[in-house]
């Protein structure tokens, strides 16, 4: 007798910059207080803050180098006060 093998699926990059993660966009009463919209490929995302949502994995990853822009545009400022 032969042992089956089990063969999983192959995953392509497209699997997974859609699969869904989690995310979650912090919430205040003054600068982060609208909703964010995200496009990817002409496709519209709106995020709403303070709330833990699911969101492709492509989104996820646009807000998170936004944010880290924004780190590193200030960490610049910073340098030129000094």
């Amino acid at each position: 007798m032969s042992a089956k093998q089990t063969t999983k699926p192959k995953r392509t990059p497209e699997d997974y910059y859609k699969e869904p993660v989690p995310v979650m966009l912090i919430k205040d009463n003054n600068r982060y207080k609208e909703d964010v919209t995200v496009t990817v490929n002409g496709i519209n995302y709106q995020i709403q803050r303070g709330v833990s949502v699911m969101v492709p994995r492509c989104v996820a990853l646009v807000l998170e180098r936004s944010h880290q822009q924004e780190l590193e545009a200030q960490e610049y400022l910073e340098s030129l006060k000094r």
